[in-house]
């Protein structure tokens, strides 16, 4: 399939989203971060804003995307509810921070904006899952935006803690990082592992073309979904989601741990945010490239 980017965008910036409010509601369960709530904030919705701007472009007709509300099951229809409350959520943490006396949200707030910055990505992810593209049709597309989401909200929040100078939120956010760096990839290498191993499932279709195409040949299954570790996404996958995507930040939220000042911690963690955006970024390409359409059968 092409590179679909307004699409790849819009699930990028949503677990962007995702990532900084779940970030913002472990530190406020915890009672740190009442400096960058704000800030926090802010960037979410900045995030979440992009994120819908960005879907828009991938319509050609966008004022047809309202036919598909009709049916509340629908992908369209679970991602919109999902970014509604997301934006609900923010306006309530809002006015509950700013109603609170000593300016810090309280605790339900957190939990809240820590579930619903996790289902944000999960509730995405499973917008995607559909039986005629075989290599989205797992588990695992969902839980890899879930890790994604927190590698990024760790790193982000180190980030946002460098600028408002927010010097409490150090130890639980390198937790983020690190636990969703690791966790990412442990989801990346199974999830490249159970798509090389996907070309039997296009083994009962004989023949197909596409009514669009007719005169394009058949696609060798086997080496689109087969490329990830030696064939031509191996770069992409090994130098992009692996390392630039994972195990930088992971390394980079380590290194950080021996450093105090929150400047250079935060200068630490925007490398490692970068790698993260990289790797995040070539990843969702190449979950592109090798998602061959069994629409013969559907």
């Amino acid at each position: 399939m092409e590179l679909q980017w307004p699409l790849i965008l819009f699930t990028f910036f949503l677990c962007l989203a995702g990532g900084i409010l779940l970030a913002q509601g472990v530190l406020t369960c915890a009672g740190k971060g009442k400096k960058m709530q704000l800030v926090s904030l802010i960037a979410a919705a900045i995030a979440l804003v992009v994120g819908g701007i960005a879907v828009f472009l991938h319509l050609q007709h966008w004022e047809r995307i309202f036919n598909g509300f009709g049916h509340i099951t629908s992908g369209i229809t679970l991602e919109f509810v999902g970014c509604i409350v997301f934006a609900v959520v923010l306006v309530l943490y809002f006015l509950m921070m700013r109603r609170s006396e000593d300016g810090m949200a309280p605790k339900w707030c957190g939990i809240l904006a820590i579930v619903v910055g996790a289902a944000l990505p999960i509730v995405t992810g499973m917008s995607y899952l559909m039986p005629s593209l075989p290599v989205w049709n797992t588990p695992l597309l969902p839980v890899y935006y879930l890790c994604n989401t927190v590698l990024m909200g760790g790193l982000s929040a180190l980030v946002i803690a460098g600028a408002t100078g927010a010097d409490d939120v150090k130890g639980l956010a390198i937790k983020l990082v690190v636990a969703g760096g690791i966790a990412q990839l442990v989801v990346v290498a199974a999830y490249a592992v159970a798509i090389s191993s996907m070309g039997g499932l296009y083994s009962d279709v004989t023949y197909y073309f596409d009514p669009t195409l007719p005169d394009v040949g058949m696609v060798d299954t086997d080496a689109v979904v087969g490329s990830l570790f030696t064939g031509s996404q191996a770069l992409a996958f090994w130098l992009g989601a692996v390392i630039l995507g994972s195990v930088a930040p992971v390394v980079l939220g380590i290194v950080a741990r021996t450093v105090s000042d929150v400047k250079k911690l935060a200068a630490y963690a925007a490398a490692g945010l970068v790698c993260a955006v990289i790797g995040g970024l070539c990843w969702r390409s190449i979950l592109y490239v090798v998602a061959v359409s069994v629409f013969a059968l559907y």
